[in-house]
């Protein structure tokens, strides 16, 4: 018979703390983000065995009960800190920064955020300031999700199968391995997606459903000899070491290895201090202190991550400063949301009594928050009353007028550029503006697209042709692989370098070839990270990988002849991005920018391949970006400068173009076009 085991909610508050202090930035628990799987199993092992007990003493089970309860338990404290997130963000961040967290805070209560995140394809692990406050709810839908299901699973089996419990162990099994696969698979195939997608990471609830299966099932296991105190006590005490080294930054291993390895050890503390609960470890767990905290984790887990961004939104905080402030105040809104909101909706008598009108009413209300409370919330244009001054301090009179009203921030935060791409059974889709002149063909990543609107703009000015071959996250050297975008990324730039140089690019015949691309070695970056070469050459650095491919694939375009234009890097914002200070400011010269002192070393490689051949020419676009050096103004002349710390506006892109086009023309680029 199942009963309350107070050493799991003992366990409970092990988990909240470990994530709490991960995403505090403590390196020491590096791997603290396995607080969550630990939250999986503990989730899976204690609702399977309250569905359990209830088919054993009724025959069946109340869909309609558990899904109240479900609702009754995590909806109201759920919509109170999200509701109460978009106001305090309302306080602190800037209308932009708002603006893009709109979609996030509707999945979060519709309880979809894992695929939502998922669909941006955000890394979890590259989250920094402009991480969304409800990023830590993709846990929360993959459990959702998780209850959804699996009840309906539990009563379909229990009606049909004779051997109940022993079916229900093999099916449960079977689909735990399942999913197992498909974290195996997406760890090579597309790492966030064996991080977000359910499909990849049931197999851990279903770990502690299969644990509470086999206990339910073989009653005599706790006095079997695998259940003396000896090994059920070594069990426990070995698994809270694994999860110890897991949690640490002592094991360098991928999240899904160390995914894998947390749940076998969460397993095990579950085993060993439920079926020895007078051992000094369930005993320890079960004290007064860690049982508390265990009860309010769910509160807890959910009002840290927007605790934490409002701290470094206002204060200049380390790790252990973030931990010392954001640890009793994320503990303590718990509290308080546990005894006033939480408690009273879970044992209010009159609720108990009413199942799907619960379910159907909770579902309302958080469908009403994300669709009717959080949008006119968030897109208020109104400036953060709270706020911490960023950029360089005002110079003369750069940036001496005020932020204009009125700035559509949505319509900038869209400013990316649309650029095309071909290949050999389609070279048409290449071309965008087919003019009588000369033909012009632009290859890069996302700073070419970013260039792409200019460009079009300048050949519908001066008459020449344009193609482009744009792809994302792919730098315009063929033998530079980047590693780091989904799956379906590297494939397209995989087609859109490997041989295109020679195959698809004669079709399209161009006079001018230019050549964008964010560089790769900004801050003096020598380690390669997910770059890596396409033809399999051994390199060890980052200059080692670019400029041997940089200079082949100029090599490979000046043999056709070719004339060649590079464009060297576009100095970035570093700090905060600008449309964030901007619509968050009053006067622009708060967001003042500092010109670069320091160039990455591909644009000496430029430099070098412009001096080595008279068909290869270079500019640099920092002295249109910034005429007035030292300090840089993100707003003149009625346009925003910078999209994001990296990428320009492609409105002002283009609104500069006639002093691009000189600059090109300076360079010798455009000699001997016919």
């Amino acid at each position: 018979m199942w009963t309350y085991r107070p050493q799991l909610d003992g366990l409970r508050s092990v988990a909240v703390y470990l994530v709490l202090v991960f995403h505090c930035g403590v390196a020491a628990l590096a791997g603290g983000f396995i607080g969550v799987d630990v939250f999986f199993v503990l989730s899976g092992f204690l609702v399977t065995n309250v569905m359990l007990e209830e088919i054993r003493s009724t025959g069946t089970l109340s869909l309609g009960g558990f899904y109240a309860r479900r609702v009754r338990r995590l909806l109201p404290a759920a919509v109170l800190v999200v509701v109460a997130t978009c106001l305090l963000f309302v306080l602190v961040a800037s209308v932009t920064r708002r603006l893009e967290i709109v979609g996030d805070a509707r999945a979060a209560l519709l309880y979809v955020a894992n695929w939502h995140f998922l669909g941006q394809s955000n890394d979890y692990f590259a989250q920094e300031d402009a991480a969304s406050p409800f990023l830590h709810f993709w846990s929360l839908a993959i459990e959702e999700q998780f209850y959804v299901v699996f009840p309906v699973v539990l009563l379909l089996l229990a009606r049909r199968a004779r051997r109940r419990l022993r079916t229900t162990a093999l099916v449960v099994g079977a689909l735990g391995l399942a999913s197992l696969g498909a974290q195996l698979y997406w760890m090579s195939a597309d790492p966030n997606h064996a991080y977000y997608g359910t499909d990849a990471r049931l197999y851990q609830l279903l770990a502690g459903a299969l644990l509470a299966v086999l206990l339910v099932g073989r009653p005599r296991l706790a006095e079997s000899r695998w259940a003396s105190a000896p090994v059920a006590g070594a069990a426990a005490l070995l698994g809270l070491v694994g999860l110890g080294v897991l949690g640490s930054g002592l094991v360098d291993v991928v999240p899904g290895w160390r995914g894998m390895g947390a749940t076998v050890a969460t397993v095990a503390v579950i085993a060993g201090i439920t079926l020895r609960s007078r051992s000094w470890l369930a005993r320890g767990l079960a004290r007064p202190v860690p049982v508390y905290l265990g009860k309010i984790s769910y509160g807890t887990y959910l009002w840290h991550w927007p605790v934490i961004l409002v701290l470094r939104e206002l204060l200049e905080l380390g790790p252990l400063g973030t931990v010392l402030l954001a640890t009793p105040l994320a503990t303590g809104l718990a509290a308080v949301s546990f005894a006033v909101l939480e408690s009273p909706i879970r044992r209010t008598p009159a609720l108990a009594r009413f199942t799907w009108p619960v379910v159907v009413t909770g579902l309302a209300v958080s469908v009403v928050a994300a669709l009717v409370v959080v949008p006119p919330v968030l897109e208020s244009d109104r400036r953060p009353a709270l706020r911490v001054a960023s950029g360089t301090a005002a110079t003369g009179s750069v940036g001496d007028e005020p932020v204009p009203t009125g700035i559509d921030w949505r319509a900038q935060l869209r400013d990316n550029g649309k650029g095309a791409s071909c290949t050999a059974e389609d070279v048409e889709e290449c071309v965008v503006v087919d003019g009588p002149g000369p033909r012009v063909l632009l290859v890069g990543d996302s700073f070419a697209n970013m260039l792409g609107p200019m460009f079009e703009a300048l050949a519908e000015d001066r008459g020449f042709s344009l193609a482009q071959e744009i792809t994302q996250g792919c730098p315009w050297p063929e033998d530079v692989e980047n590693r780091g975008e989904s799956t379906a990324n590297q494939e397209l730039c995989r087609q859109a370098r490997d041989g295109w140089y020679d195959e698809v690019l004669p079709e399209l015949d161009p006079d001018l070839v230019v050549l964008v691309m964010r560089p790769r070695d900004l801050e003096g970056r020598t380690e390669l990270g997910d770059l890596t070469s396409r033809s399999g050459r051994d390199v060890a650095t980052v200059p080692g990988l670019l400029w041997p491919a940089m200079r082949d694939t100029v090599d490979g375009l000046v043999a056709q002849g070719r004339q060649v234009l590079l464009v060297q890097s576009v100095m970035g914002t570093g700090g905060e991005r600008p449309l964030d200070c901007l619509s968050a400011a009053a006067q622009v010269s708060e967001c003042l920018v500092d010109y670069p002192l320091e160039r990455p070393a591909s644009d000496g490689y430029m430099e070098a391949l412009d001096a080595a051949s008279d068909q290869v020419s270079t500019i640099s676009l920092d002295p249109v970006v910034c005429p007035t050096a030292p300090v840089c103004a993100p707003y003149r002349d009625g346009r925003i400068v910078w999209r994001d710390r990296y990428h320009l506006m492609t409105t002002f892109a283009t609104g500069v173009r006639d002093d691009v086009w000189d600059l090109v023309e300076e360079s010798g680029a455009t000699r001997g076009l016919r």
